[in-house]
């Protein structure tokens, strides 16, 4: 209980500096200011993953967050978003795009923890899906939807040149997309706690979940086995 508050308090710090360091989705121009970002998302996916679903079904709360998501992305985000297209202002629009896709992974997370899931799986969730996010894909699928040969150098990915420290040619955009599509597959298969649990306390004879196989010691009164034991005993 208290480890969750203090993960809703140090999420909403987080976001209140970040917005103070980068007002109107400030471009990235540093590594700092990249990991600036991220430390809001991974405060809010701990947060969820701590969440007790129990809390909120009472009053049927679940329902109304899956609403209220909707809402926020169909009249805050789109309204903005076309008023952006409109005005022509692409960095406006850019920025837009930057908040509402980690809000998305943490809409989808926390819906998953309402629905009953283990935290692990919220961890797994987030994690890979922004892995994913910052892995390029999007912008390797903005050329290919359109048709157009991708471009010698990626001057316009600032995700890849804050943490390249230069501009990407073509061939290191494929390696760093790989590279963050491998990250989040790994995520992905990693194994929970009380299933590597699970598996560690099973010997080469025994099912997880499963006491010790019976012997025939251990055979119920009116069990045929017990039966033939007893006239094996008799004769």
């Amino acid at each position: 209980m208290k480890r969750f508050f203090a993960l809703v308090l140090a999420t909403l710090v987080s976001g209140v500096l970040l917005v103070a360091l980068a007002p109107g989705g400030k471009q990235l121009d540093s590594l700092w200011l990249f990991l600036a970002y991220l430390v809001p998302f991974v405060l809010a996916a701990e947060t969820i993953a701590a969440l007790d679903p129990e809390w909120l079904r009472r009053w049927r709360l679940p329902e109304v967050i899956g609403v209220l998501t909707f809402t926020a992305v169909f009249c805050g985000f789109v309204p903005r978003m076309f008023d952006r297209v409109i005005a022509e202002d692409f960095d406006g629009f850019y920025a837009l795009v930057r908040v509402l896709a980690p809000l998305l992974i943490l809409a989808f997370a926390l819906h998953q923890r309402l629905g009953g899931s283990p935290a692990a799986t919220v961890r797994r969730i987030s994690y890979a899906s922004i892995l994913v996010m910052l892995s390029g894909l999007e912008d390797l699928s903005f050329w290919l939807w359109r048709g157009q040969p991708v471009p010698q150098r990626w001057d316009w990915a600032d995700h890849m040149t804050v943490r390249l420290g230069h501009v990407a040619s073509r061939t290191e955009a494929y390696v760093f997309i790989a590279v963050h599509l491998a990250l989040a597959l790994a995520v992905l298969c990693w194994p929970s706690r009380s299933r590597r649990a699970a598996t560690a306390g099973t010997g080469p004879h025994r099912t997880p979940g499963r006491g010790p196989d019976p012997g025939p010691d251990d055979a119920p009164a009116g069990s045929p086995s017990a039966g033939h034991d007893a006239a094996r005993a008799g004769g």
